[in-house]
C-alpha cells in the first residue's frame, strides 16, 4: 500500500480494507493500518466510518455482493447438476481470490442488521434460482438453497483455512459434495 496522502472517501476506505484483508487476512484490517496506508491520521477515517465494527459490516456487504456476482455469472446457460457444479466452483473461486473479504462475511452477525440480512437473502435467492431446473416446491427449493449455502461455506472455509485432511484432493472433494447434493435434491423432486 502507498504511504502517500490521498483524498479519502467511504468507498476508498472499504477498498483499502478489502485489499489488506485479501493480502494479509481479515485480522490485519485495522483503522490504524488503513490510516497509515492512506497517509492520514486515524481520526480522519471517522468521517467515513464510525469504527472498526462498521468497517467489518461494510466489508461483509461488499463480500456478499461480489459473491452474488460470481454466482450469477457462473449459472448463466447451465441446467440442473451443471448449475450446482458451476455455483460450487464459483463459490470456491471467490474464496480463493478473496479469502480476506470472504472472511469478513462471518465477521458480523447475519441477523440484526437490515442491510446484512438483505445481503444474505440475495445469496440465498441466487442459490434458489440456481435450483430452478429441479422439480421442487418453492419451500423445498428454498431449504435446499440454504443447505447448499451451508455446504459450500463449510467446504470453502475448510479449504481456505487449510482444514481439509487431503488438501491434494480438494477439487475431487468438491465434485463429490456436488454429486451427493444433486442426488439428494433428486430424491426430493415432486
Amino acid at each position: 500500500m502507498s504511504t502517500t496522502r490521498q483524498r479519502l472517501n467511504r468507498t476508498l476506505v472499504v477498498e483499502m480494507a478489502a485489499a489488506i484483508a485479501d493480502a494479509e487476512g481479515i485480522d490485519a484490517v485495522t483503522l490504524q493500518r488503513i490510516a497509515n496506508d492512506a497517509g492520514v491520521k486515524q481520526p480522519a477515517l471517522y468521517r467515513h466510518v464510525s469504527g472498526i465494527e462498521e468497517l467489518w459490516m461494510l466489508l461483509s456487504l461488499r463480500g456478499r455482493d461480489e459473491l452474488v456476482q460470481y454466482l450469477t455469472d457462473a449459472i448463466a446457460e447451465t441446467k440442473r447438476d451443471e448449475t450446482v457444479l458451476a455455483v460450487a466452483r464459483a463459490w470456491q473461486r471467490f474464496v480463493r481470490e478473496h479469502p480476506g473479504l470472504y472472511s469478513a462475511t462471518d465477521r458480523v452477525p447475519s441477523v440484526g442488521d437490515v442491510d446484512i440480512e438483505a445481503s444474505l437473502a440475495r445469496v440465498v435467492v441466487t442459490l434458489t434460482n440456481a435450483l430452478d431446473g429441479y422439480a421442487l416446491t418453492d419451500d423445498v427449493r428454498a431449504h435446499c438453497a440454504r443447505s447448499l449455502r451451508s455446504a459450500l461455506h463449510g467446504f470453502c472455509v475448510l479449504e481456505k483455512d487449510h482444514g481439509h485432511p487431503e488438501p491434494q484432493a480438494i477439487d475431487e472433494g468438491l465434485n463429490n459434495l456436488v454429486e451427493l447434493f444433486c442426488r439428494g435434491i433428486e430424491s426430493l423432486e415432486k
